[in-house]
């Protein structure tokens, strides 16, 4: 059994048996595989392995694009072929073939552009993410208008009122910085 033995943290696919390239047919649980699985020594055929899924950036406006990558490597002991799904929201989006030669690794890359405001939950062959695409916010439109100067003539060391009205005619909460110079 798994030396991090917890029951908290099982899975269903804990319970499944694991594919035969990885071992015998026996739950996973049980942590027994094939010599050549995570191990130093090759499977006796092509075995093409995904890891390290990188999605950029994780948050974006929609119509901008989502790079989605991960890395293929061949751990077999001959040649092989895959054909690497992009899948988002459980639907084929892209597909891939990558062919290495044992021991060879390739950065396998997608590009998605998404068009509705949601989080997509993205899978390549196996391994799982997501990207949040949010609406395009348009920016502030502060204007700086009606100025007032109170009294308009005045003797040196009386007080001057200077007053104008900004108003944000955008539709985003913004700030603006307004300079008052005298001359």
């Amino acid at each position: 059994m798994p030396n991090n033995f917890d029951l908290k943290e099982f899975k269903l696919e804990d319970w499944m048996p694991v594919m035969p390239m990885h071992g015998p047919p026996l739950p996973r649980i049980l942590g027994i595989f094939w010599p050549w699985y995570e191990a130093e020594v090759p499977p006796p055929y092509p075995f093409l392995k995904l890891y390290d899924l990188n999605i950029t950036p994780k948050e974006v406006q929609i119509g901008n694009p989502v790079s989605i990558s991960c890395t293929a490597e061949n751990i077999g002991s001959e040649t092989g072929s895959k054909t690497i799904e992009l899948k988002i929201g459980g639907e084929v989006v892209a597909t891939r073939e990558v062919t290495l030669a044992p021991g060879d690794s390739e950065v396998v890359s997608f590009e998605v552009t998404p068009d509705v405001a949601r989080t997509y939950s993205v899978s390549v062959d196996g391994l799982h993410g997501s990207f949040k695409a949010t609406e395009v916010v348009p920016p502030a439109d502060i204007r700086v208008e009606n100025l007032e100067i109170t009294p308009s003539e005045v003797k040196v060391g009386e007080v001057v009122t200077i007053s104008c009205r900004a108003t944000n005619y955008g539709n985003a909460s913004g700030s603006r910085v307004v300079e008052c110079l005298v001359d």
